[in-house]
């Protein structure tokens, strides 16, 4: 009961933090899992996704921007399905070993964090109607790349992807937001297959399904989080947002430095 509660409270407070930059805020439920909920190896990746499969949903629906935009939403959407069953193999084979696995972590998220807290520093903010086009094809890679390693990480797409459309595609955070959100719920669902068969079948290093009933306390948690979430991205400037997702990259990546020295 406890460990169940403990879920909630943390899938509420993940949330309610990683919707207004639109990202499920899955990445500050890793070290959590092992630490506290009693999640090891890859099921660690696994359950993160029965999260972000629960709680993206309703984030998606309320993000600003997310009506009108069905084609950029498609081209997420396909190109992160193949890239989930990509990054879940790999999680359990090559980054089935804690070592890798943070190294990775801190390998993506650090220079992004770094890259997001300069621009909210020193730039001025951009604004939706500013935002560059992202093209398809670009926009395709750049969702198989960030799909493979959030299936990997089991954070979903969107909390690779959100940093690098607005701090290398030049988008605003509340445009780049139902894009990230899109590619973690397809990251999730697909994930979630092919962890499920991973661990059916034997392939890989077990445990490799997820742990559903605190996936699922997560999950409950996070839908509620999003609905808050969801009302601060309506009211908060964009210099705010980019600073809150650089400092929610840069502290993880910290995180896991230190979680390696030990």
């Amino acid at each position: 009961m406890t460990e169940v509660a403990l879920a909630l409270v943390a899938g509420f407070l993940v949330a309610a933090l990683g919707t207004p930059v639109g990202v499920s805020g899955a990445v500050f439920l890793l070290p959590l899992q092992a630490s506290v909920l009693g999640v090891s190896g890859p099921a660690i990746s696994a359950t993160n996704l029965v999260f972000n499969a629960m709680s993206t949903p309703l984030a998606l629906l309320r993000a600003p921007g997310f009506r009108g935009r069905a084609a950029e939403l498609l081209v997420v959407a396909g190109a992160c399905v193949p890239a989930a069953v990509v990054g879940a193999y790999g999680r359990v084979t090559l980054f089935a070993d804690p070592a890798r696995f943070r190294l990775l972590v801190i390998a993506v998220l650090a220079p992004l964090g770094v890259q997001l807290l300069v621009r909210a520093v020193r730039k001025a903010r951009v604004r939706d109607g500013d935002s560059p086009p992202v093209r398809p094809l670009p926009l395709a890679v750049l969702a198989l790349v960030t799909g493979a390693i959030g299936g990997t990480i089991g954070i979903g797409g969107g909390s690779m992807l959100a940093p690098v459309l607005v701090a290398v595609a030049h988008q605003s955070v509340a445009r780049a937001a139902p894009l990230a959100l899109t590619s973690t719920l397809s990251t999730s669902l697909s994930g979630l297959v092919a962890y499920s068969l991973f661990d059916a079948f034997h392939i890989g290093t077990p445990p490799a399904a997820p742990v559903w009933h605190v996936g699922i306390a997560t999950g409950l948690g996070g839908i509620a989080g999003a609905l808050l979430g969801a009302a601060v991205a309506r009211r908060a400037g964009e210099r705010a947002l980019t600073l809150l997702l650089g400092t929610t990259a840069t502290v993880t990546a910290v995180g896991y430095v230190v979680q390696l020295a030990r």
